[in-house]
């Protein structure tokens, strides 16, 4: 009997995918509901906004996910992506944002999440520095 190994990369992590998706399962829900109230009580709970938001996702299928899965949900949407030298810029709507701050932080939130999932884990390496990308080491 032959042994079937995995091909490194992605899809090898079905703890981290299952993770990922009742976490985000659980999100859409709750935007669908915010959604939902707004149509059923329109008028006072808009507060639109539009940020820009520095990424940490580097490969096209991570760009592309994470701004198809935040199109995806309901009240945001990816509107532009900028990539350049530095890091790739991400401008995102949000229709509920009084905070355009807590709009920023969901944004890394969701990237994070699914970074975890499809990048393999550096052994040693807890995350990385938002600003400049560099490796914080554990202690």
């Amino acid at each position: 009997m032959t042994t079937r190994r995995r091909a490194p990369g992605r899809g090898g992590r079905p703890r981290a995918a299952a993770g990922f998706l009742v976490w985000f399962t659980g999100e859409f829900f709750r935007a669908n509901a915010v959604v939902l109230r707004e149509v059923l009580t329109p008028g006072h709970a808009i507060d639109p906004a539009v940020v820009r938001v520095r990424l940490r996702s580097r490969s096209a299928v991570e760009l592309a996910t994470i701004m198809s899965l935040l199109s995806l949900t309901p009240g945001t949407l990816a509107l532009d992506l900028t990539t350049g030298s530095r890091s790739p810029v991400l401008t995102v709507h949000g229709m509920h944002a009084s905070d355009p701050e807590q709009l920023r932080a969901s944004v890394h939130e969701m990237e994070d999440r699914l970074l975890a999932f499809l990048r393999r884990p550096t052994p040693g390496v807890v995350d990385r520095d938002p600003g400049t990308d560099a490796p914080v080491e554990t202690t």
